[in-house]
């Protein structure tokens, strides 16, 4: 089976609609909605396995990171510096927000290259 190049505009174009869906999604449903959303976005697209894995990577990690930035700005509050004191970030709220968004950027790899393996496309 042929492997289907990505161009990087395709490639952006699947990130912003990740984003956008996994905010839409998280809104009303739990955290790990966000990754079950990557999965089927990633199944209907029919995303190269490796693909998959670094679009939900990207994306994951902006959404999360992002918001855990808007929610701080929103509702200023003591706790990602306590947070950030709490685990060894050395009291870096900045490291926090990385931190967060690797999180998320994990759980979206994951998610995205399951359902990219679900279609059978690798």
């Amino acid at each position: 089976m042929a492997q289907r190049k990505m161009n990087t505009s395709f490639g952006l174009t699947v990130v912003f609609i990740m984003v956008i869906v996994g905010a839409i999604v998280q809104t009303y449903l739990p955290w790990y909605s966000m990754g079950i959303a990557f999965g089927i976005i990633s199944f209907f697209i029919a995303l190269p396995s490796r693909t998959a894995f670094l679009i939900g990577l990207v994306s994951g990690f902006v959404l999360w990171a992002l918001a855990a930035v808007w929610m701080d700005s929103q509702f200023p509050s003591t706790l990602p510096f306590r947070m950030a004191q709490i685990l060894p970030l050395g009291g870096s709220v900045v490291a926090l927000y990385l931190v967060t968004g690797v999180f998320g950027g994990l759980t979206g790899a994951l998610w995205s290259w399951a359902g990219s393996k679900l279609r059978g496309t690798h």
